[in-house]
Parts: structure tokens; C-alpha cells; sequence
């Protein structure tokens, strides 16, 4: 005759790290289904390093065209684009390529400690226009790093 009380602490066993997973991991999980967007593809010209700066809802500039399903964003010599376009709210994934003459080359955005060229990529209100703006570095992490911690307070890669 099989124990009453073992099938309850069986559930409670497996039951309990499945709940604290899913109430741990699930809002985030959730919000990245919700939140997903259409991917967009930046290109960037090769060699370029520093901050880059897209300038959404510009008169008198062109909306962003599309490309192979992605939104592109053609950045300038100076790491800079204006478009009359708004900025999509969400995660997508999008793409980083370095453009030259012989063509584009895929920029990694792995994150730390993983050879990333792509850093801290946010969307911004501008206080005196009110007007949306995009903003990420491009460059190695030892360049991201000095650009954000100067006094090297960060830790560093082992």
C-alpha cells in the first residue's frame, strides 16, 4: 500500500524550486515576449569609435528606410544620424555592422567581458526639445571602460 504522505512532499519537493523559479524568472521572461520589436540594423563606418547619436522626430529629415525587414540606421562619419522617425520602444535584436568599401562587417555586442564592440545602448529625452535620442559607444571595452570609469573603479576582466 503506497505511503499517503509521500506524494505531497514529492510535489512540495519539486514543486516549490519550479514556483521560486518562475515568480523569479517569469516577469522578466514575460517582458521580453511583450516587448519584443521588430529588429533594427545600424551601420556604422568601419574604423569609427566613440559615442553615437541617433536624433529621432527631426523635421525636415527622412523617415528610416527598411531593409531585408530591419530598420536602418545609416550613421555618419561623425557617429551621427537624424531621422523624422520615433524611436520603437522594446527589445529587439538588432544588428551593428561596420561599413567600408569592401562591405559590412558584423559588430559583436556579447557585453562584458565577452569582446563586445557595442556598449551601453539607451533611449533619452533630450530636457531642452523634448525630443527623443539614442545614444551607445563603439569601441573595445578597454575603450568603453576609460570612457565611463577613468579612474579604472570598474573590475577588471580575469
Amino acid at each position: 500500500m503506497p505511503n499517503k504522505t509521500a506524494r505531497p512532499i514529492v510535489i512540495l519537493i519539486l514543486g516549490l524550486p519550479i514556483f521560486i523559479a518562475a515568480a523569479v524568472f517569469g516577469p522578466s521572461a514575460i517582458d521580453l515576449v511583450i516587448s519584443r520589436r521588430p529588429p533594427e540594423r545600424y551601420v556604422i563606418p568601419a574604423g569609427y569609435s566613440g559615442w553615437v547619436r541617433v536624433d529621432f522626430r527631426q523635421p525636415g529629415t527622412p523617415a528610416l528606410p527598411i531593409e531585408d525587414g530591419h530598420r536602418l540606421l545609416r550613421l555618419n562619419a561623425e557617429g551621427k544620424l537624424q531621422t523624422s522617425s520615433d524611436p520603437r520602444p522594446g527589445h529587439g535584436k538588432d544588428e551593428f555592422l561596420a561599413a567600408s568599401p569592401a562591405g559590412r562587417t558584423k559588430l559583436s555586442n556579447a557585453g562584458v567581458c565577452k569582446g563586445g564592440m557595442i556598449w551601453g545602448v539607451e533611449t533619452m529625452v533630450e530636457d531642452r526639445t523634448g525630443k527623443p535620442f539614442e545614444r551607445f559607444f563603439v569601441g573595445t571595452e578597454d575603450q568603453y571602460r576609460h570612457e565611463v570609469d577613468p579612474d579604472k573603479k570598474l573590475p577588471a576582466c580575469e
